[in-house]
């Protein structure tokens, strides 16, 4: 948790040059967005494109931390910030309480 809320306070210096304007848009907005990228996927049609919409909610539930790694690789971020989080990602553990019963480690690869 120190890592991570570490790596949270320098990342928020540089979100504004990471995150884009399109970030965080209703859906019918993002439709629009889609027909721009197939539009320029048309007249481009050997660059290669990646598009990715993640719902906020469901995100955390689903986003497999494997994809998202090889993504960042895809994108050439940061080596050294890489590193970090894969480091967060990779011994992430958790346990359960039931009936006042604690279940023994639980490693979590999403969410």
């Amino acid at each position: 948790k120190i890592l991570a809320t570490i790596m949270s306070e320098r990342l928020k210096r540089i979100l504004s040059k990471i995150i884009h304007p399109d970030q965080n848009r209703e859906m019918k907005t993002n439709t629009r967005i889609i027909l721009d990228v197939l539009e320029f996927y048309e007249m481009h049609p050997n660059r290669a494109i990646a598009l990715m919409f993640l719902d906020a909610q469901k995100a955390f539930d689903n986003l497999n931390w494997k994809f998202l790694i090889n993504q960042l690789i895809g994108i050439k971020f940061g080596k050294k910030l890489l590193g970090f989080i894969k480091t967060i990602y990779k011994t992430l553990t958790s346990k359960i309480i039931i009936n006042g019963e604690t279940t023994d480690s639980i490693r979590i690869t999403k969410g």
